[in-house]
């Protein structure tokens, strides 16, 4: 992209502008952070002293009074109206008044030092709860000489001032830069991605065929290199196929070279033990160890896996050239900006101790666990397991997670505990917007959880559906088996158990894992892992019962009978 000798040295002084009005809002927020952290230590400090004065505690009430007030006095700033900075000093000076009169040593808090501290804790919430000044825009105010105080402006008032001056005078012009920017990366991205892409039709096929290792590696380095041009660094998602190819086709390689040696190594060393371990017993030798399975790969898998990586960015770049004359490249500008924005805000977040715990205790109170304040204070033992269960999740939940994984979050917890904690993850998953993935064996807890359920087996899923679609239209014979084992209020037949044990998974067995344990298996679930088979658009099932040649088996009329009863109370409950 040309650019004329004046148009340069303008994009270059917004750029460099863009960058001092950014280091001036840092050093802004690193200030603001700072009066808040202060805030939030002196609340938490008085907090604890007010918690300790209703548990009837002496303290030595004049030095916390003294050191209340110089930590109040290092709260005020330029961020605060009028209205706080006056309020604050005022609150200052009546503590200072207040521990004019005492005396040094422990004693009980007086009425009217209780209720000037909790003055102080609400006005502080207000501080801490009120809206956040825009240091990005107000970094370019202070930069063109503009002094950033509020005098009698709220914060409200003051984000409105600052941001208008910034976008008279310079947010079109730069963004207009931005977007003239990212559209050209996107650009020349387009047209790298486009002769590219035959290249990669084409060594798909090529790595199927015949080759050695220094061939393979140096068309993988020459194809990487071309892959590398056809990014556009400016994409605000970035393709992770693309960003890792290199050392992904590398690791292919290096992988379907290594058993190429390895599967004839592994095939004697297998053979050589079994002989060995036969003419033992055919001597009449106790045997008590077992041969170690060969360690090797299917050559055509390998090679498969290969081409696979170029088959999967080759797909994503078709997609990538299909969307031409749809992106929206003034969405894309104002996202990568917030996204620098951003970037220089979480640089100067600072957490301090005090901020730490008062995030613990608002965290423990969320979870359900009253007194937080003075629970925060106490060892592990001195919880109960439902309490133990909601600190857990309070712990999962300070990273301000959007997913919760709940690995058997019930087990070893009574019924009544059971269902605080499932009706805590429900509140939790509103209230947050949170999605939950549960790993469970409790199928109460499943049909009263789940939207979406996963039955694995051996460490696959073996079917995946609605919990309408696992509950009223099982397909899996272990599905058949877990829903006959669990028992109901109605059920008064003999409650069936799977036989048999579980593999033993260092040793897979060929073929469906289930198949020893499956009394409706077939001889090709001896030889073969059945794929999935789509049911209906939402569930699908791995057995072979599913493929068209294959038996008619019906479900077992426990299963049916549980399925009807369900439906009949579903209806009375509704």
């Amino acid at each position: 992209m040309a650019t004329a000798p004046n148009k340069k040295e303008e994009i270059n002084s917004l750029c460099k502008t863009f960058d001092d009005l950014t280091i001036r809002g840092t050093k802004l927020e690193t200030a603001y952070n700072n009066r808040k952290a202060n805030a939030m230590e002196l609340a938490s400090l008085i907090k604890d002293f007010l918690f300790k004065a209703e548990k009837n505690v002496k303290q030595d009430v004049k030095t916390s009074l003294r050191d209340f007030a110089r930590r109040l006095g290092n709260v005020d700033g330029d961020y605060y109206s009028v209205y706080y900075s006056d309020k604050i000093a005022a609150l200052k000076a009546e503590l200072t008044e207040e521990r004019s009169g005492l005396k040094s040593g422990s004693a009980l808090p007086e009425q009217n030092v209780v209720d000037t501290l909790k003055n102080v804790v609400a006005v502080l919430g207000e501080l801490e709860e009120r809206k956040v000044p825009d240091f990005y825009a107000a970094g370019y105010y202070v930069l063109k000489g503009n002094a950033y105080e509020f005098k009698g402006e709220s914060i409200e008032e003051m984000n409105g001032k600052v941001r208008s001056y910034m976008d008279e005078n310079f947010t079109g012009d730069f963004l207009k830069v931005v977007r003239d920017g990212v559209e050209y990366s996107y650009r020349k991205a387009l047209e790298e991605k486009k002769k590219v892409l035959p290249l990669l039709e084409e060594k798909k096929a090529w790595f199927l065929g015949s080759y050695d290792k220094s061939e393979a590696l140096k068309v993988q380095s020459q194809l990487a290199d071309e892959v590398e041009k056809s990014i556009d660094r400016l994409e605000f998602i970035k393709d992770s196929n693309a960003y890792t190819f290199r050392s992904s086709l590398k690791s292919a390689i290096e992988k379907y070279f290594r058993y190429v040696k390895q599967n004839p190594k592994e095939e004697a060393r297998f053979a050589r033990q079994s002989k060995k371990r036969e003419d033992l017993i055919a001597r009449g030798k106790t045997v008590d160890w077992k041969v170690v399975p060969a360690n090797t790969r299917d050559l055509d898998d390998l090679k498969d896996n290969t081409s696979l990586i170029l088959e999967e960015l080759a797909e994503k770049y078709q997609n990538y050239i299909a969307d031409e004359g749809r992106v929206d490249f003034e969405k894309r500008s104002v996202a990568l900006v917030d996204h620098l924005k951003e970037c220089a805000s979480d640089s100067v977040y600072k957490v301090t101790r005090s901020m730490a715990k008062e995030r613990a205790i608002k965290l423990l109170d969320e979870v359900g666990i009253h007194d937080s304040r003075a629970m925060y204070n106490r060892y592990p033992f001195e919880f109960s397991g439902g309490m133990r269960q909601r600190v857990v999740i309070a712990i999962a939940l300070a990273a301000d997670p959007d997913i919760l994984i709940c690995d058997e979050p019930t087990t070893a917890l009574d019924v009544t505990i059971q269902s605080q904690i499932l009706e805590l993850i429900n509140r939790l998953k509103e209230e947050r917007n949170l999605s939950v993935i549960f790993i469970t064996h409790d199928l109460g807890v499943v049909a009263n959880m789940a939207d979406d359920i996963a039955v694995m087996y051996a460490g696959k899923i073996i079917e995946y559906g609605t919990a309408d679609d696992i509950f009223y239209d099982p397909r899996h014979p272990y599905t058949w088996a877990l829903l006959s084992s669990m028992p109901d209020l109605d059920t008064n037949e003999k409650l069936e158990a799977i036989p048999g044990t579980p593999p033993n998974m260092i040793y897979p067995p060929v073929g469906d894992a289930f198949a020893a344990r499956n009394k409706y298996a077939l001889d090709i679930d001896f030889e073969m892992q059945p794929p999935m088979f789509d049911i209906s658009p939402t569930h699908k099932a791995a057995t072979w019962l599913l493929h068209p040649d294959a038996p008619k088996v019906d479900v077992p009329k426990a299963i049916t009978d549980r399925i009807e009863r369900m439906k009949k109370e579903v209806q009375n409950n509704g």
